[in-house]
């Protein structure tokens, strides 16, 4: 789905001259969304903003009506290229000029991880999500006294911004963190993969641990959600692509070090080694690599453990008295197939449940309206307000027995993974027994 919209009004129909896309993602589970802003040359803009795939065939359809079919072709080819190379959470801009300026004007796309995009569509993305409309948001925000209809319209359309003590009432009703409904998640790149099992194929061999960069093309480089606890401008993340092991697709973070980390031993770490590659024909000449595994040093040699229990006896072993000129501690681990927002846990509870309380707040806001109208006596008002506070602290109780039973299961099952994991773990060295013990019971909030 996509919309179409106005920015700015011009008399005349005139022409394309230049767009700007914006990508990005609203959240863990909204999918990638788009915004296109196409500039005429009368000076008018509009915007077009919705799903991704939508809003790139709606912008070409929209260049396919410039009635000068060269001028259009190449405009097209130019949006497709610049749309497609346009990461999750980046800006392009194109301006004026089709031919010999336009690598000038694409390579003005930066990399902004605190891209905003638009306000109206994080709100929007919140009500789809929570499947509640805007008249129903409106409603309920006049009748608990916080703001007219007419207003909360205004929010959902994007004609005026949100401020932040509205986010914190439209969260209480959506049952969502206030930050989601001013900003987007924050995402970095990728930068690398690893496989912990077998050696890569590339444009060398990669040994088990070692990471490689797995693309040439900006577009294709996987974006991944850092939790916003961990944000740092000199965060980095490397995803695991070794199938068979426990840390497959998991992304592990970690801040960039020019130098050794003393708190780093027996930890799991991104390390780094100087090499030459071409020494009879370039002793000069160094590069850097890098690898992902379990960091020790014993009697003053440092070992790189390969952190994956069940590896063959001949991969245990990364590296073996090596020379680290860096070492960086992971600070997290991720699996980003089953990462979802804190907020998702109250849809174990069903939608309708949740209705059922706001309509008993809303009627007890309708008791307060009758007695300021002196419809009801105070006695009548009493008493029936105190009904529907028995009414609402019994489903409370019934929601909290509900949240509490998942919270067991879940529990329940970390118990179990914890005890076949203590289980299999025994037989490990004991390096490896350490770094599991001070490190299982880290979890991410």
């Amino acid at each position: 789905m996509f919309r179409i919209r106005n920015l700015v009004e011009k008399n005349g129909i005139g022409t394309i001259t230049k767009f700007k896309i914006d990508r990005y993602a609203t959240s863990l589970l909204g999918g990638i969304q788009a915004d296109v802003t196409f500039t005429y040359s009368n000076k008018k803009e509009i915007l077009i903003t919705g799903d991704d795939q939508d809003v790139l065939q709606a912008g070409i359809n929209k260049l396919k009506l410039i009635k000068n079919l060269n001028k259009s072709k190449q405009l097209i080819e130019s949006f497709v290229t610049v749309f497609k190379g346009t990461d999750i959470g980046t800006r392009a801009k194109l301006g004026k000029g089709l031919s010999k300026e336009l690598n000038q004007f694409i390579s003005e796309k930066y990399y902004n991880p605190f891209s905003v995009g638009m306000p109206e569509k994080l709100l929007n993305q919140a009500l789809k999500q929570r499947e509640m409309s805007a008249k129903e948001l409106a409603e309920q925000m006049e009748s608990d006294n916080e703001q007219k209809e007419s207003t909360t319209y205004t929010h959902t359309s994007g004609a005026r911004a949100i401020s932040r003590e509205v986010a914190i009432k439209y969260s209480d009703i959506l049952k969502c963190d206030p930050v989601d409904l001013m900003f987007n998640k924050v995402t970095i790149p990728v930068w690398g993969k690893v496989n912990l099992m077998h050696p890569v194929e590339l444009e060398k061999f990669y040994s088990p641990g070692e990471i490689y960069t797995y693309t040439t093309n900006v577009a294709n480089i996987e974006i991944t959600v850092v939790p916003r606890d961990l944000w740092r401008s000199d965060i980095k993340a490397i995803k695991i692509d070794s199938k068979g092991t426990m840390y497959h697709n998991q992304v592990a973070f970690y801040y960039f070090k020019k130098s050794n980390d003393d708190a780093a031993l027996n930890k799991l770490c991104i390390v780094g080694r100087k090499i030459q590659p071409n020494p009879e024909l370039d002793p000069d000449y160094y590069e850097t690599e890098y690898y992902f595994g379990v960091y020790e040093n014993t009697r003053g040699k440092s070992n790189l453990i390969n952190p994956d229990p069940f590896v063959e006896e001949a991969n245990k072993i990364i590296l073996k008295n090596f020379i680290p000129t860096f070492v960086a501690p992971v600070v997290a681990m991720v699996n980003t197939d089953s990462l979802v927002d804190d907020t998702n846990k109250v849809q174990a509870i069903p939608q309708s449940e949740w209705r059922k309380e706001e309509s008993l707040r809303i009627e007890r806001a309708y008791l307060l309206k009758r007695l300021k109208e002196k419809e009801i006596s105070e006695a009548d008002y009493q008493k029936q307000v105190s009904k529907v506070k028995e009414d609402i602290k019994l489903h409370e109780l019934q929601l909290a027995k509900q949240i509490e039973i998942q919270t067991l299961r879940i529990e329940a099952m970390n118990k179990a993974q914890e005890a076949v994991r203590a289980e299999l773990f025994k037989t490990q060295p004991k390096s490896l027994k350490n770094f599991f013990n001070k490190n299982t019971d880290k979890k991410l909030a």
